[in-house]
Parts: C-alpha cells; structure tokens; sequence
C-alpha cells in the first residue's frame, strides 16, 4: 500500500498525472467506438425477432453498414486533424456520433436503422485521432501503456452494450450510447490542444502553454519544444512537392508493414466474434445461452484489454504481436478440433475465450497505436488516417463477407481458417514488425530511412567536434516528441518563453 501512494505521488510530483488525465480524456471517444462496434451483436437478435420477415442478407448489412462509412470517416480525419488539429476534431466527433444514435433510437423502418448505423460509423473512422493525440502528448517511457488505454476502452464500450442489450430493448441502449456520446467534448473542453501541433504551425506561446500544462514543470516545457523546433524549417511547397512526401521510403514502408499487419488481423476472426457475437455463439454451438456468452466475452475482453495495457510496458511490441498471434491461433484450431470431433460445447466456448483473450494482448490493439507511431510528423495525421481507411475496408470485407464465407466453408471450416491466419500473422510479426518500444518518435522514423546510418555518423562527429560543452553550448536531450537534436539559444525562443532560464554550466566526460 505505502508503494501505491509512493507511486502516485511520484506522478503528481513530476506532472504525469495531467498527461494521463489529457491521454484519459482523448482516448475516451473509443468508449463510443464500443459502443457501434458491439451493437449489432445485441440489435440483430432482438430485430429478427420482431421483424422475422428479415432476410440473411438485410441482417448483414445492418452489421456492416456500422464499418462501411469507416473508411470515410478515416479519410475525412486525417485530412482535417492537420488543418483543425487534434483538440478540435476529438470534440467535432460528436456530431457524427450523436445525430446517428438519435436516428437509429427513433427509426420505424429499415432504412433508417440502416442510415443510423452508417453516420455513427463516422465515429469509428475519426477516432482513430486519439491515438495521434496521445502519441505527441506524452513520454516514450509512457506512450504504450497511454497508447493502449484505446483499445481497453474499446472492449469497456462493447462490453457495456452487450450487457445493456441483454436486458433492456435496443432502442433505450441506442439513447444511452446519444448520451454517452457527449462524455469527450466535454472532457476534451479542459485539457490543452497537442503542443507539437501548435508548434508545427508556428503558435510558441500556446505552444508552450500546452507543453507546461502537461509536464508541469517550466524547464522540461521549454527544452522539449526547443528540441522539436530546433530543426524544423519553415516553408512553403506547390502541390508536387507535397506530394513526393508520400513517395518517401520512411512513410511507404511502414504504410505496407501495418496494411499486411492488418490483414492477419482481420482473417483471425477477432472482428468476427465482436460483430457476431451472439449469431456466432449459436453457430459453433455452445451449452451457455447466447447473450450470457457474448457478456462473458465483453467481460473478458475488458480485463485482458488491461492485462494487455500492463504488458506492453514491459515487452517488445513484436515479440507481444508475435505470441498473442501464436496463442490465440492455437485457441482457435482447439474450437475446431474440438468441434470436429463433436466435444464437449464448454470446451469450445472456453477456447473462443482464449482467442479473444489473447488477441487482447497484442493482436488487436497494436496495429492501431503504431499507426500513431511510425509515421513523420509533417504527414503523420493524413497517413495514419490513410491507414485507418484502409483497415476499416477490409474489416467491412470481413464483416459483409462472414455469412456467405460460413455457408461455404460451414462454421467448422472458418474456424480452421481463423486459426491458420493467426498463425501465419504471428510468424509475419515475429519477422518483419519493428519495434517502437521505449524509442521516441524521431528514432522511430529512422528505421526506416537510408541515411541512417550517415545521419549517426554526422551526429557522432558533431559531438567530438565540440567536445565537452560548456556555458551557452548545445546539448544533447531525449524528449516526447522524439527529435534528439542539439539544444541552444535562438531567438525565435526568447519570443515566447516565459522567463529566462538560469545559465548553468555544463561538463562533459
């Protein structure tokens, strides 16, 4: 006990404590993404029962049509979070996620169930800002576990709407989630824009205001915004140089990694039980009632979603990637060993426990929170939202495709098929993923440039070129935003600091 409150005094001393409420407030949209990717798994039950003229087909698309706007909603994210910036598009989200759970709690008819769930798509698709957002607010020692608060809250929302489905009708769970929806404006209305943005679009004072408020310490605000503006240059570029930004090898190579990452993903069959949870747990025959299951799966999902946020502090991204694959494609193949052989349901049922347990602690949740990561700052929001589109295409695949795949292959067969994916994933992980872990987001980018090794060999003799440093010479420091570049006095500084720092001499072995 006396440890826990040392460690939380640590905290508020140092100024983590308002970086990790700022990372709590813009990672609570993925509360409302929850909530639209869970429901369909308790609204179609409930429909069918009223509606039972509905066909197999108008059932799929009520599940898809919640992804389908996805890929939209990403695009639309990533080209507005650069010009608006991350602040304002986390409280814009409202909107789109507000308006659709209104049309979906009052439509009488098909089509507008169908528009509902498309427009609260939106959400899903521009949400994936939270995870730019918390990239560039907190530390490399603290970005992964603030990084995978996302996902929790993702299975925190699902696992809310699928125990409000059980008991209540779906039309009062869709009121609750308009209400819900109101939670990130107003949370994100007390904590401070990205200072890297502010920055990056020359406003300093507010800049440094944003930084202070985050570390809560005046001299940590300052070096970390001078390091990041240190060598950043000012200038203005026609289309077709903007456009050569995106040929660079340091965006299309991780564009690639986290595409084929994405792949694996969506063919482990993860999406597939969260979409169809309750119609999937009749299919592959259980002895446990269907919304019963699909709550204990939410439950589960909630617990190891913070198993997984503990976890990758402590491991290597590609190694946790690597083994939740692995294990949870081993579960999978036990489903459909098990079913083959006609087994006992209870055994089948705990397997799937196993595949969503796993998938939790590395499987789900990485792909997201490095395309954060990998990518340079000045096209970072436009590129992650580009991956997000294309993920959610293929998870719309996955999802609208599901129903015709199991009439074909029967559900046995796609488990097998889930299982195989997983693995192979696992083995892609393992082999070509690279590692962020404990890096900032500047050492990050230079994985995946060819200069390398030419740039470590400049910064090398820079720093023998000096020698020891002495009063007003540079510096070498770590920080948030990822530049380990060198630290002096510049002018553009004086204009926004707010008070000069006490000169201090500095020695060198």
């Amino acid at each position: 006990m006396l440890a826990n409150i040392k460690g939380f005094w640590k905290v508020c001393r140092y100024g983590d404590l308002y970086m990790v409420l700022a990372a709590l407030a813009a990672q609570s949209i993925n509360i409302s993404v929850g909530f639209c990717q869970g429901f369909s798994a308790v609204l179609l039950p409930q429909y069918s029962l009223e509606y039972p003229s509905i066909s197999y087909e108008q059932s799929s698309w009520i599940a898809s049509l919640g992804v389908i706007s996805n890929p939209i909603g990403a695009l639309l994210g990533g080209m507005m979070v650069d010009a608006v910036g991350r602040r304002l598009l986390l409280q814009s989200i409202v909107l789109p996620n507000l308006i659709g759970w209104l049309v979906i709690a009052f439509s009488e008819t098909y089509v507008f169930l169908c528009i509902g769930r498309f427009i609260t798509g939106f959400t899903i698709g521009m949400s994936t800002v939270s995870y730019i957002y918390v990239a560039e607010i907190t530390t490399p020692e603290k970005r992964g576990v603030l990084s995978a608060l996302g996902p929790g809250l993702v299975s925190t929302g699902i696992f809310i709407v699928y125990s409000l489905g059980a008991f209540i009708h779906w039309r009062k769970v869709a009121a609750i989630c308009a209400g819900v929806s109101l939670l990130t404006p107003f949370l994100m209305y007390f904590v401070p824009e990205s200072p890297l943005w502010l920055a990056s679009k020359g406003q300093m004072k507010e800049a440094y205001n944003a930084m202070f408020w985050l570390r809560q310490n005046n001299s940590t605000a300052q070096q970390e915004l001078m390091e990041f503006t240190k060598d950043r240059k000012e200038q203005q570029m026609n289309f077709k140089q903007k456009l050569a930004l995106f040929k660079r090898k340091n965006v299309l190579k991780p564009f690639v990694l986290l595409i084929v990452f994405f792949i694996f993903q969506e063919m482990s069959g993860i999406y597939i039980i969260l979409y169809y949870a309750v119609d999937f747990f009749k299919s592959v025959g259980t002895s446990v009632n269907e919304f019963t299951a699909s709550i204990i799966v939410g439950g589960v999902r909630v617990f190891m979603g913070a198993v997984g946020a503990c976890l990758i502090n402590s491991f290597r991204r590609k190694t946790l990637a690597a083994v939740s694959g692995l294990l949870l494609g081993i579960a999978m193949l036990g489903a459909a060993v098990c079913d083959s052989l006609n087994g006992p349901p209870l055994v089948k049922l705990g397997c799937v426990l196993l595949h969503v347990s796993f998938s939790m602690v590395g499987f789900l949740q990485l792909p997201w929170i490095m395309s954060g990561e990998l990518y340079p700052q000045d096209i970072r929001g436009v590129m992650s939202g580009a991956t997000s589109c294309c993920a959610y295409v293929l998870i719309f695949f996955n999802i609208k495709t599901y129903p015709k795949l199991e009439n074909l292959l029967t559900s046995n067969g796609t488990l097998y098929l889930f299982g195989f994916c997983a693995m192979i994933g696992a083995a892609y992980c393992f082999l070509f993923l690279p590692e962020t872990k404990g890096k900032t987001l500047t050492e990050i980018m230079r994985q995946f440039d060819d200069d390398n090794k030419n740039e470590k060999d400049l910064e090398a003799g820079y720093k023998s070129d000096k020698g020891c440093s002495i009063e007003g010479r540079p510096v070498q420091r770590r920080h948030s935003a990822g530049a380990a570049v060198s630290l002096e006095k510049s002018e553009d500084f004086k204009l926004w600091k707010p008070e000069e720092s006490n000169k201090t001499d500095t020695h060198c072995d």
